[in-house]
């Protein structure tokens, strides 16, 4: 089985698109003004989510005793 743990999760992949987003939404907002501002906290709302949910795991995952750092049987839940 390949290692998978460079691979960017896909929490990752949604932030790093938010980011994107938000750049644009900047240029659109010092462009045109502040009406889409809500939208902008929103994004960072979403964001920071995104990203205390993936320090969680990472947090988590890495403090794993090695007994159990392969986790449980996972088909074990449905």
């Amino acid at each position: 089985m390949p290692d998978n743990s460079q691979a960017p999760s896909d929490n990752q992949k949604l932030a790093a698109e938010i980011r994107e987003a938000m750049v644009i939404l900047a240029k659109v907002i010092r462009k045109f003004g502040d009406a889409p501002w809500p939208l902008m906290e929103r994004f960072q709302r979403e964001l920071k989510a995104l990203e205390d949910r993936e320090a969680l795991l990472e947090s988590l995952l890495d403090k794993a005793p090695e007994s159990t750092s392969k986790g449980p049987d996972l088909s074990d839940f449905g």
